[in-house]
C-alpha cells in the first residue's frame, strides 16, 4: 500500500508516492504534480533485498520493510528489518 505523502520530515518527498519492489529489491518513488506523473526513480536498488511495504510514520519519516526469508531472498543476518529513512 502506498501513500501521498506530505512530506513532513522529508519535503524533497512532497508529492511522492513511494512503493516496495519485492522483485526489483527496491523503493520506487513516483513524483506527482496533481494527476500527471513528473518522474520516476529507484531508490535503494539491490541494497536492502526485497522490500515489502513503505509507509510514513507519525513523525513523517519513512518506514519500509524487508522480506527476504520467505524462501525467495538472500537473507543476512540481520534480515528481516524494519528501516528508518530520515533526514
Amino acid at each position: 500500500m502506498s501513500d501521498a505523502l506530505p512530506g513532513t520530515a522529508l519535503p524533497g518527498f512532497r508529492g511522492s508516492l513511494l512503493f516496495g519492489c519485492l522483485r526489483g529489491e527496491r523503493i520506487v518513488r513516483v513524483e506527482l504534480d496533481g494527476r500527471r506523473v513528473i518522474r520516476q526513480e529507484a531508490l535503494f536498488e539491490g541494497e536492502y533485498g526485497r522490500i515489502r511495504a513503505v509507509a510514513e510514520g507519525p513523525d513523517g519519516s519513512i518506514y519500509f520493510t524487508t522480506s527476504n526469508r520467505d524462501g525467495r531472498g538472500r537473507p543476512g543476518p540481520e534480515d528481516d528489518r524494519i528501516l528508518r529513512l530520515a533526514p
